[in-house]
């Protein structure tokens, strides 16, 4: 058997769909001359390997999706810093034109990304330039978020 086709049956076969098959193997084999047994367990061996291998890429996956989330709640918490504020962001369409605007709210899109609302609109928080420098600040926090966002998105 090939590795492709090894690699291809291994997803599609359970642990109860191989013990099936060793059984009807120990049955039918050749009484005169019988599989050896080491051969058995080198088989059982292998697909108890297998099952673990598919265990920890499911657990890794299940990590993977926690940090994802977990990115997801703290730029969600950090964006909701500047509702009330206003920004400075880049325009989708054109990235060299810079708009302003108040923030209204924070949005989770559908694709796991984070937008503030401005004016109504979704604007991806990956377009944040700034907090407009127009507007007074009451402490250090908003300069630190600031920072922080535009560090983030690599914006300076």
């Amino acid at each position: 058997m090939s590795t492709s086709s090894t690699s291809s049956l291994s997803s599609e076969i359970s642990m109860e769909n191989f013990l099936t098959l060793f059984v009807t193997q120990l049955q039918n084999q050749n009484p005169l001359d019988p599989t050896d047994n080491t051969e058995f367990m080198s088989q059982l061996a292998q697909f108890s390997t297998l099952e673990q291998a598919q265990q920890q890429t499911e657990y890794l996956s299940d990590i993977s999706s926690i940090g994802s989330a977990s990115l997801q709640l703290d730029q969600l918490s950090l964006a909701s810093t500047f509702i009330g504020k206003t920004i400075k962001y880049s325009d989708d369409s054109d990235n060299s034109e810079t708009l302003s605007g108040i923030v209204e709210g924070v949005k989770l899109e559908e694709d796991g990304t984070v937008s503030f609302i401005i004016d109504g609109e979704s604007v991806s928080i990956s377009n944040f330039i700034e907090v407009d420098n127009t507007i007074t600040t009451t402490g250090s926090s908003t300069a630190a978020s600031s920072s922080i966002l535009s560090n983030l998105f690599g914006k300076k």
